[in-house]
């Protein structure tokens, strides 16, 4: 029996995603918005510290490949979003 995922699992894994400016993991960070799970489809939406950051590239597919490394999921989007506001 496969194990169902979770955002826990998903937050868990992105934990050892690290911003290679702040040397500090996505997730603590706070780019991960909202997590969306259909089977073994993970939508994934991020919010980066400036929208010019010159490592948006490299950490989304970082994301999407720690994403895709969890067991049971086979397709990850990630999509990035604008900051809000104040």
């Amino acid at each position: 029996m496969a194990t169902a995922i979770t955002d826990e699992i998903i937050l868990t894994a992105l934990d050892k995603v690290m911003d290679p400016e702040l040397n500090r993991s996505v997730v603590a960070l706070g780019f991960i918005q909202e997590i969306e799970i259909a089977d073994d489809y993970v939508h994934l939406d991020i919010q980066l510290t400036t929208p010019m950051c010159p490592f948006a590239d490299k950490i989304v597919e970082s994301i999407r490949q720690a994403t895709l490394g969890i067991n049971g999921v086979n397709e990850c989007e990630v999509e990035r979003i604008c900051m809000k506001n104040a």
